[in-house]
This record gives C-alpha cells, structure tokens and sequence, in this order.
C-alpha cells in the first residue's frame, strides 16, 4: 500500500509537469498549437478514464509449521482463506519458518525486502517484530497473542490478545451440563502450570460458566507444572474422576492433557480439549475420541481474515494499540460437531447461546486474568469457587 501511495504521489509530478509544457515553459518562446475547436454538430472527444493502480497489498504471515491441529494451523486457515478470497486486493503469503527464532527474523526481513505492507506472527516472536519494526516504520505488523513490554509502544504494531475465558466460560456450561446428565455436581479442571496467566484466564471463565449453568457445581483442579508429561496428567485426571467425582475434566496442559484424555477414555466419563478440535486427533482411537464433548478455541483464522480485509480495503489498523478479542469479535469459540450435539442438552445449548448474546450487548461481563497480578488471580479463583 505505501507503494500506492508512491505510484500516485509521481504521477501528480507528472501531471504538473506536462500542464507546465503546455503552457509555454520551455522558455523558447513559443507555446503550443490551441486544439481544434469541433465542427458544427460535431461532439467533443471524451477524455479518457484515469487509469487506477493495480498494485495489491502484500502481506505476510510467518507461522512455525503446519500440522499442530492448534494455534499455528488455525493461523494458516486464516492466511489461505484471505489468499484466496481477498486475491483481487492482496498477495497473501503463509510461511513456514520452524520453531526457530532466527529462521523467522530471517523471514521476516525478508518479507520487507520483497516490499511487505503487512507481516503478522505470533508472540513467540515478539523479540523479532520489535526488532524490524523498529528499523522499518512504513510496515506495518500485527502481533498475535502477545503483548508488547509493560511501558513498551510501537506505532507500527498492532498487539491482538484472546479472551480465552470466554470460551471457558462455554466450556464451562457444556461440562455442568454433561455432568447433571449424569448425576454429577463435579466437574474438573486440570492446567499445565501454576500461575500462567494463559491458563489462568480459561480457568476463571470455566469456574464461571460452570456456576451459571448451576451455583452448586464444584469444581476440582490440578496443575501438572509441565506441558510435556501425560503420564501425571492421566494420574491427576483418574484421581479427579475416581476419587473426586469429576465426570467431564477440561484438559488445558499442552502435551500434557493428553494423558487426560486417556483416562477419560479409561474410565468412560469426558474430556474437553484446547486450541483445536482434538478429538479430530483420535480418528483412529475410536474409544478416546467419543470422550471429547467440545474443546476451546482461538479462533486466529477469523481474526487473521478479518484485520488483512480490513487492511486492504481501509489502508487502516489500530497500530500502535493492544486489543482483547473475545465473542464479540468471533475471536474465541467452543467446537460445536456431532460430538457435541449429542451430549449436550437442548438446556446447555440454550445456556450458551444465551451467554454469548449476553456478552455480545454488554449484559455479561466475565472476569479474567489478563492485566492482573497473581495475587489478585488467586484471590478471585478462590472467590469463584467459593
């Protein structure tokens, strides 16, 4: 797009240099012949259309791989989906870069080199977008995920965060549902690590949509304190659904939850994912995927979609500011598949609509960790489950 803006910036030059010949500049003396005025009953030609630029505004989205099933392959879909229906205004280009920080700085500048008007990532690479957007103020980034530094401003970053307690809050009603299916005032929550506020911020919304499907619920919770160890998040999720009662555990630990999942499987009971659709993993483990009632969803497709259209068609973004997207913007969700339709009630369904209305106009605000100190999570946390 500056180069647009550039295009049309020389062709004014132009413009004013030609209408300075045509009115004798040229300091010979002489001027140029008056056009012919047209005969009787003749017309005067019409002037030809100015011609538009046909330049389209690049964009990039440098993700770390495809084939996660989560958050970089919900930034992919967002990509392609504004490649393909966003092509008459814009090049859209999705890069690969891996998991290392160097191969996207790499890519990066790269991306600038080839003349980017817009580069989104992820917030594992903040340290790289601070770093060329600094040495390059006329591109403009969009960080997902991440905020910048405490007191830290660029005017050419626009920081998008999730209200992931949103979508807990969904989660939540579906959990207390599927558990008063069953005769069950228990529901269970298990978190990768202790004071995330990542995880913090589902947690609390879980707790609350819980209670507004019903005040009695109880909800039980572990930390693993590793994203990597299924093996301890099986033990804690068969102690949450043998000896606490649990019958539906949300699973919001990395590679962790995975051993949830197993046990739900194990023992019959539920399990609800996080960041994609995870049942979709068990294809081929019947038994395990029939335990997954929903999981919760950041929705980065919608929101990559959304600002690239609102990008080339306004030339605008919020940049320099830090946003929370929630319901409101689509930026967060539930799965709602088969699996879903069969286990939750016509009741839990009509709840969540209801929620999601209701936060949308304002009426339900639902309280989350974003911007908090821990003392102040936890003291909230414990007020939530009474």
């Amino acid at each position: 797009m500056k180069k647009i803006t550039k295009l049309l910036a020389l062709t004014l030059v132009l413009a004013m240099a030609l209408s300075l010949a045509a009115c004798g500049g040229s300091g010979s003396g002489s001027s140029a012949p008056a056009a012919e005025a047209p005969a009787a009953g003749e017309s005067a030609p019409e002037a030809a259309p100015a011609e538009e630029s046909s330049e389209k505004a690049e964009v990039y989205l440098l993700i770390k791989a495809r084939g996660d099933l989560s958050f970089w392959d919900s930034m992919a879909e967002g990509g392609d989906r504004a490649a393909t229906e966003l092509a008459d205004k814009a090049n859209v280009h999705v890069i690969e870069t891996t998991a290392d920080a160097q191969a996207n700085l790499t890519a990066m500048y790269e991306a600038v080199d080839k003349g980017a008007d817009l580069i989104f990532t992820g917030g594992d690479f903040l340290d790289n977008m601070m770093t060329v957007a600094d040495e390059y103020p006329d591109v403009a980034f969009v960080l997902l995920d991440e905020k910048l530094p405490d007191g830290v401003t660029y005017p050419n970053i626009y920081a998008v965060q999730f209200a992931t307690s949103h979508a807990g809050f969904l989660a939540g009603i579906c959990a207390a549902d599927v558990a008063a299916a069953n005769g069950s005032k228990v529901v269970g929550f298990i978190g990768g690590m202790d004071e995330q506020v990542i995880i913090q911020e589902c947690f609390m919304g879980y707790i609350q949509g819980a209670k507004y499907y019903d005040p009695e619920v109880s909800v039980v919770y572990n930390y693993v304190g590793a994203w990597g160890d299924p093996e301890k998040g099986k033990t804690q999720a068969l102690a949450q659904y043998n000896d606490m009662g649990a019958e539906v555990v949300f699973a919001f630990a990395g590679g962790s939850g995975n051993g949830v999942h197993q046990a739900a499987a194990e023992v019959g009971k539920y399990v609800i994912g996080a960041d994609s659709d995870q049942s979709l993993s068990y294809a081929e483990h019947p038994e395990t995927q029939k335990a997954f009632v929903t999981s919760v969803l950041k929705l980065l497709g919608n929101t990559i979609y959304d600002l690239t259209k609102q990008f080339v068609e306004t030339g605008d973004l919020p940049l320099g500011e830090r946003h929370i997207l929630g319901l409101a913007e689509n930026a967060v969700g539930i799965v709602e598949n088969d699996l879903f339709n069969e286990y939750v009630s016509d009741h839990g369904k009509e709840l969540i609509d209801q929620a999601t209305a209701a936060v949308k106009d304002g009426s339900l605000e639902i309280i989350g960790a974003m911007d908090k100190d821990q003392a102040t999570i936890q003291g909230e946390i414990a007020e939530m489950l009474g």
